[in-house]
């Protein structure tokens, strides 16, 4: 474990990601990086139409991430 730098857990919406990786950084006392869900204008609407607002849904939650990692970024 002591190589290990990051512990991704991804799947589709309502998987239980949330649950799973509080619990895993309980365990392993590691910091908890987590989607935002309430920041994402998409949501309501995918589960109205979870057809038609699937892709922007999981659009958000990835350049979300991509903003919640830049500062963690390392020159090495």
């Amino acid at each position: 474990m002591d190589r290990l730098r990051y512990i991704v857990v991804e799947g589709p919406i309502g998987a239980g990601k949330t649950t799973l990786s509080r619990r895993l950084a309980a365990h392993l006392g590691a910091d908890l990086l987590l989607e935002q869900p309430a920041e994402n204008p998409f949501l309501a609407r995918f589960y109205q139409d979870m057809a038609r607002y699937a892709l922007p849904t999981q659009l958000f939650f990835l350049f979300q991430r991509s903003r919640q990692v830049e500062p963690l970024a390392q020159l090495d």
